[in-house]
């Protein structure tokens, strides 16, 4: 049953790129990124994609991460085959697809970039435009971008319909957060509304400090503004879950992490249907000189 759902998926993948099924919308494309490795930006994403699945979202996890795949461990999938094989043009999107835990679709990262020629901006738009492709059979591409901050990172953050920046309450990590930011954002203000997510926080005021003191540092020294999208608790289940090269959604659904998870998606899915979508706000006139 599970090869045969994965065999259907290509096939519509294959049938949008030939034409049929050309009216759908393009999926809505979320990426998931931290300032530095270690604050669990890919827990949280192979997560949220999972709770998104739950919830009747088609959804595509996209591993971004080329400095440290690890959606395919926690997924259980094999990496042959990945990411870096469609920026590079040896294989498709729906050559490299693979069905993971919870009805998601899993695109792995393979283990780094051979050639720095992978990452053309040539290369970029043909793999961002296979994502938009999935329109026919996907509703949401979850695409986790680790901690870079390249131009592959930028052009992922441009076209983002909307940015999960992951970070932990210690200031280090916000202060990683924060200069992640700049960096992709320092030319111009990204289409995406930003939003972030505390990661291991031990309650909501800590939460809501993290979320104040990154939001105060883009007002004041980026001219923008960073909207949260609440806070994660620490959870004893989340390392045994990863142990076990599970989502600890599936491991501990009862767990506090997964009750997080669960009000993170409802908070996400809001967001995407929403008529209106929120917009930074940019005033080039309340800006000071950058940190």
């Amino acid at each position: 049953m599970m090869p045969d759902q994965a065999n259907d998926l290509r096939k519509l993948v294959l049938q949008s790129g030939r034409g049929g099924l050309h009216d759908a919308p393009p999926p809505k494309l979320i990426v998931v990124a931290g300032g530095k490795g270690g604050v669990g930006t890919t827990t949280v994403a192979v997560n949220l994609a999972v709770a998104l699945a739950r919830d009747g979202r088609r959804t595509v996890l996209v591993d971004a991460d080329f400095a440290g795949p690890d959606c395919a461990s926690l997924c259980r999938i094999d990496e042959r085959y990945g990411a870096a094989d469609v920026l590079a043009g040896r294989r498709t999107v729906h050559e490299v697809l693979q069905l993971g835990p919870g009805g998601i679709q899993v695109l792995p990262a393979t283990r780094g970039l051979t050639d720095p020629a992978d990452c053309t901006p040539q290369a970029q738009e043909r793999m961002l435009t296979q994502l938009e492709a999935l329109g026919p059979h996907a509703d949401v591409v979850l695409l986790d971008a680790g901690s870079g901050s390249g131009r592959v990172m930028r052009a992922f953050w441009e076209a983002a319909d909307l940015v999960l920046l992951v970070t932990h309450p210690d200031t280090v990590a916000v202060m990683d957060a924060y200069a992640a930011v700049k960096l992709i954002c320092q030319d111009q203000t990204p289409r995406a509304p930003i939003y972030c997510i505390a990661n291991c926080a031990p309650d909501e005021i800590a939460a809501a400090d993290v979320h104040e003191r990154l939001d105060r540092a883009c007002r004041r020294f980026l001219g923008m503004q960073l909207s949260s999208a609440g806070f994660l608790p620490f959870d004893p289940c989340v390392p045994r879950a990863a142990a076990e090269q599970q989502p600890f959604l599936i491991n501990a659904p009862e767990g506090a992490a997964s009750i997080g998870i669960d009000r993170l998606a409802t908070e996400v899915a809001r967001l995407l249907d929403a008529e209106s979508p929120l917009h930074i706000h940019f005033d080039p006139r309340a800006l000071t000189p950058r940190e």
